[in-house]
């Protein structure tokens, strides 16, 4: 009877399957590894490109901050413009304003002696007679007060009248008429005060 000796057959299968369960598991190993390392690498790469972003984010807010700040400056500066172009607009109608009033005053200050001299006069180049000079002159807002002096009480009637009919002033009130001597002269010191009519918008553009 022949016998074959089984063992050593075993013991190199036994072998070898040890070393193909090894070799599957560093395989396994090393697979896992390069599976971490791929996800690492890619982990890194969106970090970084996230990072990248926060900073493009950052520089693009800062930038935005300072364009709102140099915004918010030439607003300023606008407005500080804006103030200054209406002051001179304010002063140049206040001009005009003072000008024209002044204007209508003297106007209203000379005057024909009589409604005679009036008739005679018809086509002759005379000069107006001044019968009553200012002393003071002054204009708070529409309120108007007038000193002066007047050769008789009726050149200052008169006065008033052509105020109070102009239809630019309105309350024309004479607070004082008393005689004074100017030059050895008897004159009329008075005092008038009057309200300027305010002009409506179209009127006052023309003017």
């Amino acid at each position: 009877m022949i016998r074959i000796n089984l063992l050593p057959f075993r013991a190199a299968r036994r072998k070898e399957n040890v070393r193909r369960q090894v070799s599957i598991v560093l395989l396994s190993i090393f697979l896992v590894i390069l599976v971490m390392l791929y996800f690492n690498i890619s982990l890194k790469n969106k970090i970084d490109a996230l990072d990248a972003k926060v900073e493009s984010t950052k520089k693009q807010i800062a930038l935005v901050e300072k364009q709102a700040k140099e915004v918010d400056r030439i607003k300023k500066e606008f407005d500080k413009l804006k103030k200054k172009i209406l002051v001179i607009k304010n002063l140049e109608t206040n001009r005009k304003a003072s000008i024209h009033l002044l204007d209508n005053m003297t106007k209203m200050v000379v005057e024909k002696t009589s409604i005679s001299e009036l008739d005679e006069s018809e086509g002759k180049d005379i000069e107006p007679e001044k019968r009553l000079w200012f002393t003071s002159f002054s204009a708070k807002g529409n309120d108007i007060n007038i000193k002066g002096i007047a050769l008789d009480n009726k050149t200052v009637a008169d006065f008033m009248t052509r105020l109070d009919v102009s239809g630019i002033y309105k309350n024309v009130n004479l607070k004082t008429l008393k005689q004074e001597k100017v030059n050895k002269l008897k004159l009329k010191s008075f005092e008038i005060t009057c309200t300027r009519v305010p002009l409506k918008k179209d009127e006052s553009k023309k003017k």
